[in-house]
């Protein structure tokens, strides 16, 4: 009996919100219901917490912003090509928004904005955890302690994730380059075969488990130790260049243990934290370590005011 899956209402479904038709068609609701006095913005969708609120606190009290979840960067980049084609869209204030990835940006048009850094996740100042959600003041006896142990924990990270990150980086180049892909697909998560957070109430370990040879062997690829030093010196031991989902765990794992502590020994924490370790309630609330950066309120100034 044939396989009659693809007219599955979910697949077709799927489908649809990997084109840039959605976004398109969201846009067109939303701009026939608020018009010109309105700003649309086009993210990728994980990032929309992240610029939602911080447009509409550039933007002040001047507009209103609606954030359109495009379904991943290629839709974000595709509808800004169907829309930047038709003449009749230039009277509406349009954002569009990407993750600079590991990927070459340089012919992407200039009404779109790149991150500065690997991706949104990257612009999340993980130092300010201690303050901001720790809630812990200068002069607090633990506030140094708890401060060193975040570096501690963050140098790390970097240094167990760098191989990884660093051969990615590689993979992504010589696709660039040669225009064959790999088809790797990366999760939200690093596989705890080749890293693996420890988490208990006492302290956080990071154990790496895996070496050039292993990811070449699973995924199929052929990194050279000579390519890689590349990329470990691309990668400069800069959290900004880590691959930002997997940043986004380490910070997911930190707040799992500040949350333990916080309901046992209370190294650093004063009183329990209670965060809600969720995935989509987490990125609201860590809004509070994000930064902005500069470029990103020129960027959208220029789109909405020029």
């Amino acid at each position: 009996m044939e396989n009659n899956d693809q007219f599955n209402p979910i697949v077709l479904l799927n489908k649809t919100n990997r084109t840039p038709t959605v976004p398109f068609v969201k846009f067109e609701l939303l701009s026939n219901e608020f018009g010109e006095s309105h700003v649309y913005c086009f993210v990728e969708g994980h990032d929309l917490p992240y610029y939602s609120i911080r447009i509409d606190a550039i933007l002040a009290s001047d507009f209103s912003c609606h954030c359109i979840d495009s379904g991943g960067k290629k839709n974000v980049i595709g509808v800004n090509s169907i829309l930047s084609q038709k003449p009749e869209y230039s009277k509406y204030k349009i954002l569009y928004m990407v993750d600079h990835d590991y990927d070459d940006n340089s012919s992407l048009s200039d009404s779109i904005y790149v991150t500065p850094c690997y991706s949104v996740e990257n612009l999340y100042k993980i130092d300010l955890i201690k303050d901001r959600i720790v809630l812990l003041t200068l002069g607090d006896p633990k506030y140094r302690v708890c401060e060193q142990f975040i570096n501690e924990k963050c140098r790390l990270f970097i240094e167990k994730i760098t191989l990884f990150c660093s051969w990615y980086y590689c993979v992504k180049q010589i696709e660039q380059k040669t225009h064959t892909f790999h088809n790797i697909n990366l999760g939200d998560n690093i596989d705890s075969k080749y890293l693996e957070f420890k988490v208990e109430n006492t302290n956080i370990d990071i154990v790496s488990h895996y070496s050039l040879d292993d990811l070449n062997r699973d995924y199929n690829t052929n990194i050279t130790e000579e390519l890689l030093d590349s990329g470990i010196k691309y990668i400069n031991n800069d959290i900004k260049r880590i691959r930002g989902k997997y940043v986004y765990q380490f910070i997911e794992n930190l707040l799992k243990f500040f949350n333990l502590d916080s309901c046992g020994l209370r190294q650093y924490c004063q009183k329990p934290l209670g965060i809600n370790l969720d995935r989509k309630k987490l990125m609201t609330t860590i809004n509070v370590i994000a930064v902005t950066p500069s470029c990103l309120k020129k960027y959208v100034l220029k789109r909405t005011t020029g």
